[in-house]
């Protein structure tokens, strides 16, 4: 259901049965993976892999090799599961992505999809820095994680929304503030994440654009407002490892 884009109908009070498809989703994830380019013949790395869904997919995009690693026990076990499956060569390694389990400078892609918005600043700093590692010189990071300036500005509008009907101000953005959990404590922003990367010696990130799509906003909005990254729900962040820096670091 997840790689064909379906989800639980509502995050409250689910009845366990009825399903939504989100092709908004769908096109999101399609955009992350254009953003690496061809990927026959390459190997690739996916940080906080889970159960290797992304891999799954990349992997029948002709790659020679892909890798993941994430804390998850299970996850790993049934990701490994599903490569062997499906006939996919890999690697996926139990453990902290601020200690990469990969040699240096062994993939040519690295990708992060909806991953950074669960770790710390500091823990992003290192991440980063051992995807620098691992990657060859030239290579290419994308990393894709929710817009908290957008995130921020739609639980305004909400609560003058819930004003103007008499009902609580009192909301929060998903997974913040304990409602339901505090799970997404590392969201971020377009501003502090291109920082980290060129800190950490990548090239300036090209920003990855995706439509506002909403059933009641009208398309000509939708048109307006795509390109301005307070209105882009998602960040999808592309930049390259420095050739130079990377071979004569």
């Amino acid at each position: 259901s997840w790689a064909k884009g379906f989800f639980s109908s509502s995050h409250t009070n689910w009845d366990g049965r009825t399903w939504k498809r989100n092709f908004h989703e769908l096109r999101q994830r399609d955009l992350t993976l254009f953003s690496l380019g061809n990927l026959k013949g390459k190997k690739v790395l996916d940080i906080g892999c889970g159960s290797a869904e992304y891999l799954t997919v990349i992997g029948k995009m002709g790659t020679q090799f892909v890798g993941g690693q994430d804390l998850g026990e299970e996850q790993i076990k049934n990701g490994r599961k599903r490569l062997e499956r499906e006939g996919i060569e890999g690697k996926l390694i139990i453990g902290n992505a601020i200690k990469l389990e990969f040699p240096d400078n062994f993939f040519d892609c690295a990708v992060s999809n909806d991953f950074f918005e669960h770790i710390t600043y500091e823990e992003k700093q290192k991440v980063i820095c051992e995807v620098f590692r691992v990657l060859k010189p030239g290579g290419i990071f994308t990393i894709k994680t929710p817009n908290i300036s957008y995130l921020k500005l739609v639980i305004l509008l909400k609560r003058m929304f819930n004003l103007f009907r008499f009902k609580s101000p009192f909301i929060y953005i998903a997974h913040t503030k304990d409602n339901p959990t505090n799970e997404h404590h590392g969201l971020t922003t377009f501003k502090e994440l291109e920082k980290l990367l060129i800190d950490n010696f990548f090239h300036t990130p090209s920003v990855t654009y995706a439509p506002l799509i909403r059933k009641r906003l009208p398309k000509t909005i939708s048109r307006l407002l795509f390109g301005k990254k307070i209105f882009t729900e998602t960040i999808i962040l592309t930049s390259r490892k420095s050739i130079f820096y990377g071979f004569y670091k």
